[in-house]
């Protein structure tokens, strides 16, 4: 009976030991899986950083791409305006004179 006994003891004394070498290992599992998921959280931060830049950079150059062609033609639209007011210019003081000394009603 005393062999059982002390038999049940030596169990008990394996199990305690393989109970608390478990509890260690999870907890450097654990310690472990928290590293990684830090390092996979930083890792897709800084895809997402990179993405966002590439599209912000792609947008800007579409942008000053299309401000630059607005720009063309809005410089084209005065010269032409300009242009014409050069070729209207003399007919309008003539008008004017005439209207002032009375050769035309306004």
């Amino acid at each position: 009976m005393e062999k059982v006994w002390e038999e049940l003891k030596e169990i008990e004394s394996e199990a305690e030991q393989i109970n608390s070498e478990t509890m260690e290992k999870s907890q450097e599992l654990i310690a472990v899986a928290k590293e990684d998921a830090k390092k996979l959280l930083l890792v897709a931060k800084n895809h997402a950083e990179s993405e966002a830049n590439g599209l912000l950079s792609t947008y800007l150059k579409d942008a000053t791409k299309e401000r630059d062609i607005a720009l063309e033609k809005n410089k084209s639209s005065i010269q032409e305006l300009k242009e014409t007011v050069e070729k209207n210019f003399d007919k309008a003081v003539d008008a004017v004179f005439n209207a002032v000394l009375g050769k035309i009603e306004v």
